[in-house]
């Protein structure tokens, strides 16, 4: 029998009967306006190595530019987010959308309405100087880049595009494509957080465990479980690997 402790479905809303917790308030020497309040549910959590992945929920706020103190992979669930740049330029990303924020990228963020996002986040080591376009931008996944089905029936074999590596490739991001129905083994040595964009993934019968389009959900490392996926099926994928030993 399969043990399922691995996998966790992410409840936007937190765990049913439990709901978000309110988190600590934010220190208002970061702040530039507001006075935010944050509530969130962590999935998981290894402080020894600054690591967390869960779901945020905070009223508007905007912070002061700066560097960006940690990398993040943010999947916006309700509001909008402005993110801005030294020089002025915007990236304004919405509901429905997903973005990548390097450790040490100059920007401020600038939230006017309250949002709610699926997080992940590694603060390692500072980010060093390798030829990594990632590093120096905010990647950005739109509602088309995450809606549009077309290009899942294209390849004859699975395919993986990866669209952000943290600086010492401990942390990805990547859409994965699987244009036959397939089976096969998941188990993984990294963490992952895994948004279903279109199609389905089961690990069993357990309607409890099959995600459908728009679900998401959590994996532990060292598990061994198996899934298979519908033709047509997408995934975004954040995966962080732990620190080797």
């Amino acid at each position: 029998m399969s043990d399922f402790s691995a996998l966790k479905r992410i409840e936007t809303n937190g765990p049913e009967g439990h709901g978000l917790t309110l988190w600590p308030e934010m220190n208002p020497a970061d702040l530039a306006a507001g006075a935010p309040v944050q509530k969130g549910h962590l999935y998981d959590e290894d402080a020894g190595e600054d690591y967390s992945a869960g779901v945020w929920d905070c009223t508007a706020f905007d912070d002061k530019p700066g560097p960006y103190s940690v990398d993040e992979f943010m999947l916006l669930l309700e509001g909008t987010v402005v993110m801005v740049m030294p020089e002025g330029e915007e990236v304004v990303v919405s509901a429905g959308e997903a973005f990548v924020i390097p450790k040490g990228f100059e920007c401020q963020w600038k939230m006017p309405e309250t949002v709610r996002k699926i997080f992940m986040i590694l603060d390692g080591a500072a980010p060093g100087t390798a030829n990594n376009p990632s590093l120096s931008r905010i990647t950005k996944l739109t509602k088309e880049d995450l809606t549009d089905t077309a290009r899942t029936a294209t390849p004859a074999v699975s395919s993986r595009e990866v669209h952000f590596l943290n600086h010492d490739a401990r942390m990805s991001v990547y859409t994965e494509t699987f244009p036959k129905g397939s089976q096969g083994p998941a188990p993984s040595a990294d963490r992952q957080i895994v948004h279903v964009v279109a199609g389905d993934v089961a690990f069993s019968d357990d309607p409890a465990h099959r995600f459908v389009a728009g679900e998401s959900f959590y994996l532990s490392p060292g598990h061994s479980l198996s899934w298979s996926v519908s033709a047509g099926t997408r995934l975004l994928v954040s995966s962080c690997r732990p620190p080797a030993a």
